[in-house]
Formats: structure tokens, C-alpha cells, sequence
């Protein structure tokens, strides 16, 4: 969901990636990717983030996104797990990429880095691992299923 306004966007098993607005029954704006997606907006709604084939984050300015990402970061792809959502921090300076593996990655949303992987989590079933910053994006808050017998 946009901070800024009633659009959203969605990432589809189709590999698309559709804009919406909440007063119309028909998506606004249409992306055919190489992959599955993950999408999220930034804190300002002008910016959203596609994460693609679990393996690159692009960046696209909203007004334009029809002309391609202004910024591809490639990853190291890992194939245990899939990415299964990305989070902008509220300051926007940080991109946080939940897996339904063992790991959440914490990347610079200017530069593309790996800033720090948040791992050895048991998670044999494939569980999407929640993970979200504080208000003062200072801090990343982590949550998996954990079955006790």
C-alpha cells in the first residue's frame, strides 16, 4: 500500500507486477518480469522496490516505472529458499528481504549491499520468516513459527 495515496501494487505467480487504486476495479499500470516477483513501496510512495527471481532488487520510480528500473542490484542467489517479500525501512535508507529459508537479508537501499544476514533460523517447512523495522528504523524485529512438543 502507497503511504502517500489509495494505490497498492502486487506481485503475481504470473511474473507481473501490477499497480492498483482502491477507486478502480482495473490495475492502473502492468509489468511483465523474468520471474516471480516480491514488491513494496517506499516510505515517500514515489519509489517501489521488485524483487525478482529471488535473486535481484530493481527500483523503479512510480511515475516512470514503464521505462525500466533506475537501479539493479544482483544478489547471491541461494536455492534452499525463496524471497517472500521486501520492506523499505521508514527512513528509506534500508531494504529488508524476508526468505522461507533459514535467513532475512538487510540490504542499502541507495547501493545495493548487503549490510547484514540475519540467519541460522530452523525452519524446515518452507515458513515465510515475518521480520519488520522499528518505527525509528533502528532496529529489525524477527518472527518464525517455532513448534514445541
Amino acid at each position: 500500500m502507497s503511504p502517500v495515496d489509495d494505490t497498492f501494487i502486487s506481485g503475481s505467480l504470473d511474473k507481473t507486477i501490477r499497480l492498483w487504486d482502491l477507486r478502480s476495479p482495473n490495475c492502473q499500470g502492468l509489468m511483465h518480469l523474468q520471474g516471480k516477483p516480491v514488491c513494496s513501496f517506499d516510505p515517500e510512495g514515489l519509489i517501489f522496490a521488485a524483487g525478482v527471481n529471488s535473486e535481484m532488487v530493481k527500483l523503479y520510480d512510480l511515475r516512470s516505472f514503464d521505462k525500466g528500473p533506475f537501479a539493479t542490484f544482483k544478489m547471491q542467489y541461494d536455492r534452499t529458499c525463496e524471497w517472500t517479500g521486501l520492506k523499505f525501512s521508514n527512513d528509506g535508507k534500508l531494504i529488508l528481504i524476508s526468505t522461507n529459508g533459514s535467513f532475512i537479508r538487510l540490504i542499502d537501499a541507495f547501493k545495493g549491499v548487503v549490510m547484514h544476514t540475519f540467519g541460522g533460523y530452523a525452519n524446515s517447512k518452507a515458513v515465510t520468516l515475518e521480520a519488520s523495522f522499528t518505527p525509528d528504523s533502528q532496529f529489525i524485529m524477527i518472527g518464525l513459527l517455532v513448534a514445541h512438543h
